[in-house]
């Protein structure tokens, strides 16, 4: 019973700090140690390059594709 109860305390599941949602870790990029899901993560890296060199229509076009997975998944912005 000790055992069983270890890996429901440590399932890889949590609550994205950014949209809310409830998220897993999916071994794709560092996402899970900032306690991000995968698109919020990928959206704060892109935000990064586009503060860092500027702005492009294809960058901000996959940042929109982006929170618009995350409100599909019940996630706020």
């Amino acid at each position: 019973m000790k055992n069983a109860s270890r890996f429901q305390k440590f399932s890889g599941c949590y609550r994205c700090q950014s949209c809310k949602r409830k998220t897993r870790a999916t071994g794709r990029g560092d996402n899970e140690n900032n306690n991000l899901c995968a698109e919020c993560y990928d959206m704060a890296g892109i935000e990064n390059e586009i503060s860092d060199c500027g702005s492009t229509p294809e960058r901000v076009a996959e940042i929109e594709a982006l929170k618009a997975i995350i409100l599909s998944k019940g996630g706020v912005l």
